[in-house]
């Protein structure tokens, strides 16, 4: 088993660990305890057939591979042990979290803990889901509050690569004990940004296929971003789509403009036509955090490129971008402005395709697919409409994130881009201009 000793537990949850009710209950310490009990076995078989071979055979070659094989059980017995002492420390010394019954059939318990291993990094927390046969003491009802005792497994880097939530009904059968440790997560609780029952409550509402063992990871608006199985380093990029909801709601809570907000806001002075079409594009950038996409200036115009910084629009370079649009032969009819030049022409109508045929907003749909190596690209109906870099303020600080954390950092982004062209949508798309 991992050792977990270099974690200290900010907040523990004070029962007194029974080991034998541990080993008669705790169905993650008893996978390990079979996997002694296999290896014991395996290593006894191996050494007989080696001993046997070379006596029969009379010659030791054969008798090797066996003894190699005894070997390996012999290493693999060393590493699963399972001490009096970790039992408890499992119990007493790990971190007190958030558990609750997602489903009662079968039983499963989901938990939700803290994965960041440094101080300093953004806060990623993680729910794991696990199916258990029993829960003795436990009234085992939908939505039953389980406190559990995790223990972090550790791979490198600024985040816990794993959490085993073990319940506290495995560890003890004082109801005492137990309900004062409930006591104590509902009051840790309260110091959270968002109340982490109710959290648990969504995911796996969200989630219902989520397999034993997998996890999802949140930011620290507990917002969902990444997939991934306990065991495993890199986390599948969860849909953009996924989020959209949460970050909406999120964005809209803390980033709604309003007159004391604009004041920060670096709108168009100068009249020129389609001002309050632009300025409408600019707040919707600013609220979303991405107006330094549609700020930057693109020398390659409307091509598809990687080394693009930004969307190419009026408010990057306005020279170009009219340039660009009169070069291209495009008509629009009166009172529809240009509002994003890439392969296509995004304007306050739709979208243009690539016979310049107007596609209405209701016909539009926006998706951003990314990578670490070539950054994001932008689609269209499916399209691939542009490619660019990501944008960060602290590059030094993503140079030294490992290739996992930069990859939740531009999913991050991701998500803020194609929120703000979809509000830009529902936005121009009821609009008369």
């Amino acid at each position: 088993m991992a050792d977990y000793s270099q974690f200290e537990a900010g907040t523990k949850s004070g029962i007194h660990a029974d080991t034998t009710r541990i080993r008669k209950h705790d169905e993650l310490i008893g996978k390990a305890l079979k996997r002694r009990s296999s290896s014991i076995c395996c290593f006894v078989v191996s050494l007989m057939l080696a001993v046997g071979v070379s006596i029969i055979l009379k010659s030791f070659i054969p008798a090797v591979g066996f003894g190699l094989a005894s070997a390996f059980f012999l290493w693999r017995l060393w590493g699963t042990g399972v001490s009096e002492n970790y039992m408890k420390e499992v119990y007493e010394e790990g971190l007190l979290v958030p558990g609750l019954v997602v489903n009662t059939q079968p039983l499963t318990i989901m938990a939700i803990a803290n994965m960041v291993a440094y101080d300093g990094v953004p806060v990623v927390n993680a729910c794991r889901k696990l199916v258990v046969k029993e829960l003795d003491g436990a009234k085992k009802e939908l939505y039953e509050k389980i406190p559990c005792s995790c223990f972090f497994c550790y791979d490198g880097g600024s985040y816990h690569l794993n959490f085993e939530p073990h319940p506290l009904f495995w560890g003890t059968d004082s109801q005492q004990e137990i309900s004062e440790a409930l006591q104590q997560a509902e009051t840790d609780n309260k110091q959270n940004p968002q109340d982490e029952w109710e959290v648990l409550k969504r995911i796996a509402r969200q989630y219902p296929t989520l397999a034993d063992g997998e996890m999802i990871l949140l930011d620290e608006n507990y917002a969902p971003f990444g997939r991934k199985k306990y065991y495993e380093s890199r986390y599948k990029p969860l849909n953009l789509d996924t989020a959209q909801d949460e970050y909406r709601n999120i964005l809209q809570r803390s980033s709604e403009i309003t007159g004391k907000e604009d004041e920060g806001i670096p709108f168009l002075e100068q009249e020129i036509p389609g001002k309050d079409v632009y300025n409408r594009m600019i707040a919707l950038a600013c609220r979303f955090d991405v107006y330094k996409y549609i700020s930057s200036h693109c020398e390659l115009g409307h091509f598809v490129n990687s080394e693009h910084p930004g969307l190419f629009t009026y408010i990057g370079d306005p020279v170009d971008f009219l340039k660009e649009f009169h070069d291209s032969g495009m008509a629009l009819d009166e009172g529809e402005y240009p509002l994003i030049y890439e392969k296509y022409l995004i304007t306050t109508k739709g979208c243009y395709n690539e016979d310049k045929k107007l596609q209405p907003w209701d016909k539009v749909n926006f998706s951003i697919r990314f990578t670490v190596l070539n950054g994001m690209m932008l689609f269209m109906n499916e399209t691939k409409i542009a490619e660019f870099k990501g944008q960060f303020e602290d590059t030094g600080r993503m140079e030294s994130l490992s290739d996992p954390e930069q990859e939740m950092e531009l999913h991050k982004e991701a998500v803020r881009i194609i929120e703000f062209l979809r509000e830009l949508k529902l936005d121009f798309s009821g609009r008369i201009l």
